[in-house]
């Protein structure tokens, strides 16, 4: 096509038109790049399995959301581990985000956090809750995340305001961790401090291990950020942090002669499944000398064994990377010819993210 042509005959109307055209494209193209802004709390709540206390949740979620602002941008329900996540967000304005509007920015999603937060501190006990996922509370996990152009400095108002409000009016412990910690905990070490990983649920008869009861730490305290430092048995306590964007990766194990119940007449296959498993998990996490940017740790999951993966920067170490690692670990573990296996051969799954990518998030939020 050709050039534009006006056809006007006053020259300075002509000039505003054109100045007025400009004007307009140069505020869209300015509104775009603000919406490439995200701000989102993934809470995590110890209960998958009561399908209606997890529909109440949902509700609570969806209303709380509705009523300030913000969105609920998944629910990831997982029976097999008892819990579920809720990926809450909301899009915001960069200029508007900078300097002490900071935390007015937060006051949507955090407010829509709190409310979930409360609803599920009312309906669930940690004391009957069971799972062979680990968990320390009720609300066991809040992580606070910018997207996009949004500046970290979002994300770590809203743990802290989160932290604040929780710890005050709900009477939980919260434990910072990553960028909103004064002191820099971070959380895989906060949960070691505190036995996040220490299987209390027993053995045998029907169990097969994994997490029972109440949460019990040291002397029944901990250094809380905020809130008591008192643990209460129903409640339990809460990690809340602020970091960039976490992917979890689960990639599936399974084996011919494994049974997903202990107390079966033959569980060797199984048993044979979760120590190939665990090695594994070592081998293929940054802690151990494997990936970097990568947790890992392996956990029962219906019939299955799961490698559970935190991809702490996909940009250096991605699903794609991991999945072929745990696949060529799972070929070494079957070389060496273990001879617990009683000739059953481990088969890998093809992996999966439960909680989105940043960029699938963002444009959900932008939408």
């Amino acid at each position: 096509p050709g050039p534009l042509v006006i056809k006007q005959k006053n020259p300075q109307l002509t000039l505003c038109y054109m100045a007025n055209l400009l004007a307009r494209a140069r505020f869209a193209m300015t509104s775009s790049s603000r919406r490439r802004a995200g701000l989102v709390a993934v809470v995590y709540v110890s209960e998958g399995r009561n399908e209606s206390v997890v529909r109440v949740l949902e509700k609570a979620a969806q209303e709380a959301c509705r009523t300030h602002g913000a969105r609920v941008v998944s629910v990831f329900r997982d029976v097999e581990y008892n819990r579920t996540g809720f990926t809450l967000g909301m899009a915001i304005d960069v200029d508007s985000a900078a300097g002490d509007k900071e935390k007015s920015v937060c006051y949507p999603l955090r407010q829509s956090a709190m409310a979930l937060a409360e609803r599920a501190l009312s309906v669930v006990d940690l004391r009957e809750h069971t799972a062979t996922h680990p968990r320390c509370g009720v609300v066991d996990h809040i992580s606070c995340h910018a997207l996009g152009e949004a500046s970290e400095a979002v994300a770590v108002n809203l743990a802290r305001g989160l932290g604040a409000g929780i710890g005050e009016k709900l009477n939980v412990p919260v434990l910072l961790y990553g960028l909103a910690s004064p002191t820099g905990n971070q959380l895989a070490d906060i949960r070691r401090k505190y036995g996040y990983f220490k299987e209390t649920a027993a053995v045998g008869e029907g169990t097969i291990g994994g997490w029972a009861g109440a949460h019990v730490v040291a002397d029944g305290r901990v250094e809380a950020d905020y809130g008591p430092a008192e643990v209460p048995p129903r409640a339990g306590v809460m990690m809340l942090g602020a970091t960039p964007w976490i992917s979890n990766y689960n990639i599936p194990l399974t084996i011919a002669a494994a049974h997903s119940v202990a107390g079966d007449d033959d569980d060797s296959g199984y048993s044979f499944l979760m120590a190939a498993a665990k090695r594994v998990a070592r081998k293929v996490g940054a802690r151990g000398g494997g990936l970097p940017a990568v947790q890992a740790m392996a956990l029962p999951h219906g019939g299955d064994v799961e490698i559970a993966c935190n991809l702490l920067d996909v940009s250096v170490t991605g699903p794609a990377a991991v999945q072929a690692e745990v696949e060529r670990l799972v070929a070494t573990e079957q070389c060496g010819g273990d001879s617990d296996s009683g000739g059953s051969k481990v088969t890998v799954k093809t992996g999966y993210v439960t909680n989105g990518t940043e960029e699938d998030i963002l444009t959900q939020l932008l939408a």
